[in-house]
């Protein structure tokens, strides 16, 4: 999601989009004048401004130059899936599914993520500063010489644009008006199309039913062999699963879903051919974020088997392994901000 000023023109100049802005900061409320809009207008320019292609596995960049700025403002940076945008050069029409005034920037953090901003490393975020920023007291990516530079990786098939904005405002997040088009002063760049990376796909994806003691077998293909991966078993009241994605309940409001007493109702006995003692989470859920281990597939692939132990349901979900937690993460819409899948309900009987 993200925000912008009531007032702009666009001005295409050579290879780079060029917006000129009336640049808004306060209550977004007010006509552009001298106070509100630091005393000018700002001519964004983006360069690359056309649209770029980043394969995954081979863990391409994009470097991104937005130049006309002002060294004194803050603004943000998100990247937004290309389905929650309609983009018309520079400018766009975004998506407010929540109504929140607020567009929807969509889980791009599975397809692309910002590992740089102004030559400093991100760890990869889908929005600089991060969207628990306090728009009362906003904190910001500020230009040098009028310039911010950032760099985007591939993560996994898919499509997204950055967006450049203002943070401020009553949201960090980029601001609507009725019309669905920003209220602050933003900019729209090229769409970054991304091939490769991982295409998580689970077997059975359907629900499914065992008896106690009895096996379920599960395969997630679509895997990065290089990556460390984590299976839990979360209880069936915990999530609200629709196609293989799920608002999970953090009841601790800790920022990482709640898997609920599953290894009462089910365990995973065998992960890649290798048989546990019995888990509601492999690996262990002390494991270290800060160096976690994880399983690794075979050829893209995970295996796993789940055993019945009393009557109830439970959804096997697979996730990284990685973060700020090795626990499954979450936004503020209680939706995962790391790439998972989530296989069919098992009820127990």
């Amino acid at each position: 999601m993200i925000a912008w000023n009531k007032t702009y023109a666009l001005t295409a100049l050579a290879s780079a989009l060029a917006l000129s802005l009336a640049v808004g900061c306060g209550d977004n409320n007010e006509d552009n004048n001298d106070d509100n809009n630091g005393g000018s207008a700002e001519s964004i320019a983006i360069a690359p401004a056309g649209a770029q292609s980043l394969d995954a596995d081979a863990d391409g960049e994009v470097t991104y130059t937005f130049t006309g700025l002002k060294d004194a403002q803050a603004y943000r940076v998100t990247l937004v899936v290309d389905e929650n945008l309609t983009a018309s050069g520079a400018t766009g029409t975004f998506v407010d599914e929540d109504k929140n005034k607020a567009a929807d920037a969509g889980a791009s953090e599975n397809v692309a993520l910002i590992t740089s901003v102004n030559g400093t490393t991100q760890a990869g975020a889908k929005t600089v500063p991060a969207g628990t920023d306090d728009p009362a007291s906003p904190s910001g990516v500020f230009p040098t010489d009028g310039k911010i530079t950032l760099k985007i990786k591939g993560v996994a098939a898919g499509a997204v644009y950055p967006v450049i904005y203002h943070n401020g405002g009553a949201s960090t997040f980029l601001e609507l008006g009725d019309d669905l088009k920003p209220t602050e002063t933003y900019a729209v760049g090229g769409k970054i199309t991304v091939t490769g990376g991982e295409n998580l796909a689970v077997k059975p994806s359907g629900d499914q039913s065992a008896a106690v003691d009895a096996e379920t077998s599960y395969e997630v293909t679509g895997l990065r062999d290089a990556q460390a991966y984590r299976i839990t078993l979360v209880s069936g009241s915990n999530v609200t699963v629709t196609a293989g994605l799920g608002v999970f309940i953090d009841g601790d409001a800790n920022g990482a879903a709640d898997a609920g007493a599953s290894e009462e109702t089910a365990l995973i006995t065998s992960v890649n051919g290798m048989a546990q003692a019995g888990a509601k989470t492999v690996p262990a859920g002390t494991d270290d974020p800060t160096n976690p281990s994880g399983i690794f597939p075979e050829s893209g692939k995970i295996t796993f088997k789940v055993k019945g132990v009393a009557a109830g349901s439970v959804y096997p979900v697979i996730y990284h392994n990685g973060g700020s937690s090795t626990f499954l993460e979450l936004g503020a819409d209680l939706k995962p901000t790391e790439t998972y899948i989530v296989a069919g309900k098992l009820t127990v009987q």
